[in-house]
C-alpha cells in the first residue's frame, strides 16, 4: 500500500476544530486507500505552541502520528519584528487610488519583506519545529504525496519546499492580513496541487497570487456522514438556546458575540440563554446568559446543537466552518456574520440560515429564529440537510484526493 503523509501543525483526539480536526478526519478516511503518516508537533494550544504530548510515534484511531517538539526562538526584537510585519499591511491592504498612488508605491517599497525576514517571522510565531523539516528532509522518498495543511505556519512552509513536486496544498486560508504579506507568494507558486475548501478561498487566493492560478486545483472541502453514536447526556437549558462551536477566542468574533447576546437576553422579554463549547483563549466573566461548558467530546457537542434554537457563527475569518455544516447536516439554522464571505456563500447557496454584522441586524435575526414556526423550522432544516448532502459527501471528495495523487506522480 502507498504511503501518504499528513502534515499539520496539531494533531490529537482533544483538538475538536479547524484545520487540526480537517486533517483528522481526511486521514482516517484516506486510510482506506493509503497507509498514513500524519506529522506534527507535540503541541495543544496555538498560543504557546508548548510540548504537550511525547515526542515520538503513537496511533490515533489505527493513523500513525509522528510528533516533533516544538523550540521557542528567544528572539530580542521578536515584538518589533511582528510589529513591522503588522504595519506593513496597513499599506498593502489599502486601495490605490489617483490620490494615493505615489504613497503606496513608497509605503510598498519600503515594506517588501525579504525571504530571511519572512522566514525568521514564522519561526517566531511558530510553531517552530526544525525536527519535523528534517523528517520529511530524510523521508521523501518513502511516501508518495505530501498533504500539507494551512498555508499560515512554519512546517507548511518550510516543508513544502523539501517536496515540491509530490506536495498538495490545503491553505484553509481567509481574508485576513498575515495573507497578504509577500513572503506567502512562494508558497502559492510551489505545491504540484492545491486543494480549496471553497470556490471563494479559490477566488480569493488567486486574486492576490496570480501564480497560484497555473497550479492544478480543486475544490474538495470536507465530507459529512451523520454520527452513528447516541447523543451523550447533557444538562441542558431549562429554557430556549442558541449554541456556539469552537475556540472561545477574541479572534473568532467570541467577545463581540457575548456583549450583543448580553444586551439582548437582558432586554428580552423571556429567558434565553448562549451555550459557548470549546477551549477559552480569551478572559471570561460569570454570567446568568451565557454558559461556558469548556471543551466536550462529540456526543454531547452534537446534542447540544441538536437541541438549539440555532448554532451561531461570529468568526469574520473562516475557510469552510465545518461545525456550520455539521449544524445544517442537523437540520438547525444558522446565525452568521456577514463579513465572512465563506460563511455568507453558505447561507445564500444553502437558504439555511441568516446573516447580521450591527448589534440592531443580530437582535433581529435571534427574534426571528425564536418566533419562527414549525413549518417554517421544518423548511429551513429540509434546506440545510440538501445542501450538505449534495455537496459535502466523502466519496466524491476522496475521489479527487485520489485523482491529485496520481496527478502528482504521472507528473513527476
Amino acid at each position: 500500500m502507498d504511503k501518504i503523509a499528513i502534515i499539520v501543525q496539531r494533531y490529537g483526539k482533544e483538538i475538536n476544530g479547524g484545520a487540526e480536526l480537517h486533517a483528522k478526519l481526511l486521514a482516517e478516511q484516506l486510510k482506506e486507500k493509503y497507509e498514513i503518516d500524519v506529522l506534527t508537533t507535540c503541541s495543544i494550544d496555538y498560543i504557546t505552541w508548548g510540548n504537550h504530548y511525547s515526542e515520538g510515534i503513537e496511533e490515533i484511531n489505527g493513523i500513525k502520528v509522528i510528533r516533533f517538539n516544538t523550540k521557542k526562538k528567544i528572539i530580542q526584537e521578536d515584538r518589533k519584528l511582528s510589529d513591522y510585519w503588522y504595519q506593513s499591511q496597513k499599506y498593502l491592504k489599502r486601495k490605490m487610488t489617483v490620490f494615493n498612488f505615489w504613497y503606496l508605491i513608497l509605503k510598498r517599497r519600503k515594506y517588501k519583506i525579504r525571504d530571511n525576514k519572512f522566514i525568521e517571522w514564522q519561526e517566531m510565531q511558530g510553531p517552530f519545529c526544525p525536527g519535523l523539516i528534517d523528517y520529511i528532509k530524510e523521508s521523501k522518498d518513502q511516501y508518495k504525496a505530501f498533504i500539507f495543511f494551512t498555508y499560515l505556519y512554519y512546517p507548511t512552509n518550510l516543508g513544502i519546499r523539501e517536496v515540491a513536486d509530490k506536495s498538495i496544498l490545503i491553505p484553509t486560508a481567509h481574508d485576513e492580513p498575515p495573507l497578504y504579506f509577500g513572503g506567502f507568494g512562494r508558497l502559492f507558486s510551489t505545491p504540484k496541487v492545491i486543494m480549496y475548501n471553497t470556490l471563494s478561498e479559490k477566488n480569493l487566493v488567486e486574486a492576490i497570487y496570480p501564480d497560484s492560478k497555473n497550479r492544478k486545483s480543486d475544490v474538495a472541502a470536507i465530507g459529512f456522514n451523520k454520527p452513528e453514536f447516541n447523543y451523550g447526556q447533557i444538562q441542558k437549558p431549562d429554557c430556549k438556546y442558541f449554541v456556539y462551536v469552537g475556540r472561545i477566542d477574541i479572534n473568532k468574533g467570541c467577545k463581540v458575540l457575548v456583549d450583543y447576546f448580553e444586551r439582548f437576553a437582558k432586554s428580552y422579554e423571556k429567558e434565553v440563554k448562549l451555550v459557548m463549547i470549546g477551549n477559552y483563549f480569551m478572559k471570561l466573566e460569570p454570567s446568568e446568559n451565557v454558559i461556558y461548558t469548556g471543551f466536550i467530546d462529540e456526543a454531547k457537542k452534537w446534542n447540544y446543537i441538536q437541541n438549539a434554537e440555532a448554532l451561531i457563527i461570529p468568526s469574520p475569518y473562516e475557510s469552510l466552518s465545518m461545525v456550520t455544516l455539521e449544524a445544517m447536516s442537523l437540520g438547525k439554522p444558522v446565525l452568521a456574520n456577514k463579513k465572512c464571505e465563506v460563511l455568507k456563500d453558505h447561507i445564500k447557496l444553502s437558504k439555511a440560515g441568516f446573516l447580521y454584522i450591527t448589534y440592531e441586524e443580530f437582535e433581529g435575526k435571534i427574534k426571528k429564529i425564536l418566533n419562527l414556526s414549525e413549518q417554517e423550522k421544518k423548511e429551513i432544516a429540509n434546506k440545510g440537510i440538501f445542501y450538505v448532502e449534495k455537496n459535502y459527501q466523502w466519496e466524491t471528495i476522496i475521489s479527487k484526493f485520489i485523482d491529485a495523487i496520481e496527478y502528482i506522480n504521472d507528473n513527476s
